[in-house]
């Protein structure tokens, strides 16, 4: 079987810098290996995209106000609210969610432990408020 002068010249190119037994010990390699295999090797392990870590106080809101069974935007509302008369400041904020409410209440100027706090502060009173109900047999 001939090569034709391109392929000479590209077989030439890519081992151009390789000595003798060097190629003897990888012509030999292709000959006991199927293509698949060498091309595993050959081939960059695929990169996998990293995963985007959201907003750590944005996931501690959801663990923490996952006992109340509402949608995130009533959640977000109800924190809002709950921090507005804890800090007895009116908030004119309609958030979206809890990632949006973090968000606007950090424009607002809180920090992190009272957005936080407030998220425990509205369980806890949510709790007092509906959790200890006796029911009528």
């Amino acid at each position: 079987m001939k090569l034709s002068p391109n392929q000479e010249k590209a077989l030439r190119k890519a081992v151009r810098k390789v000595s003798r037994a060097e190629l003897k010990a990888l012509f030999a390699l292709v000959r006991t290996h199927d293509d698949r295999a060498l091309l595993n090797v050959l081939a960059p392990a695929k990169k996998r995209a990293k995963r985007r870590r959201g907003d750590v106080l944005t996931q501690q809101l959801q663990t923490t106000l996952k006992p109340v069974l509402a949608p995130a935007s009533e959640k977000a509302e109800l924190l809002v609210e709950h921090l507005a008369k804890k800090h007895r400041r009116k908030l004119d904020i309609a958030p979206k969610g809890l990632a949006d409410a973090a968000r606007q209440l950090r424009a607002a100027r809180f920090t992190d432990k009272q957005i936080a706090a407030g998220a425990e502060g509205l369980l806890a009173r949510l709790a007092e408020l509906y959790g200890a109900r006796e029911t009528v047999v």
